[in-house]
Formats: structure tokens, sequence, C-alpha cells
């Protein structure tokens, strides 16, 4: 369990990666205006895509050519929602 505990934080371990959550949980978007709203390269984003994937904290659909990342809504979207309401109440002076 320590193990698996360690790699879900771990996945959450980069910037880049908190943004693509972030802008997840506004809509659903491909890898192509997800890497434009966060001003990263297109490789970058796909790469951590990849990773967010295999925790299953985003699920990807097929719509045509393009592929569509959206939350996982089930448990990310609540744990993003706890983490703020945590970081507005305890993370003043971080």
């Amino acid at each position: 369990m320590k193990e698996k505990c360690y790699k879900f934080f771990e996945t959450l371990g980069t910037e880049l990666k908190i943004d693509l959550l972030i802008e997840l949980k506004k809509e659903s978007l491909s890898v192509t205006e997800l890497a434009q709203k966060v001003n990263q390269e297109r490789s970058k984003v796909s790469h951590a895509l990849t990773t967010l994937l295999k925790c299953n904290f985003v699920k990807v659909e097929k719509e045509g050519k393009r592929r569509i990342y959206s939350l996982n809504k089930e448990t990310i979207l609540p744990l993003l929602d706890l983490s703020e309401e945590h970081i507005k109440k305890y993370c003043e002076n971080c």
C-alpha cells in the first residue's frame, strides 16, 4: 500500500501535471488544445498525460482522429476540490 500511495502522489509531482488537471477540470480537451492552454510543447503534454492515464487521473476518448482527454470525475475531481478547500483554509503562508 505504501508504494502505491507514493506512486499516487508522485504522479501529481510536477507543475505541468497539476496545470493539466486544472484545465481538464474546466473542460475536456485534446493534446493540442491542452498544450496551447498551458503554453507547453505538445510532446511534453502528451508524456505527462500518459503518466496521468496510467493512474487513471484522466480518461481518453477518440473522436475521429482526435483523442479527447477528460478528468476522472469519480475520484480526481473531488480530490481537486478538497485540495482547493485545504489550500484556501490552511496554505495562506505556503
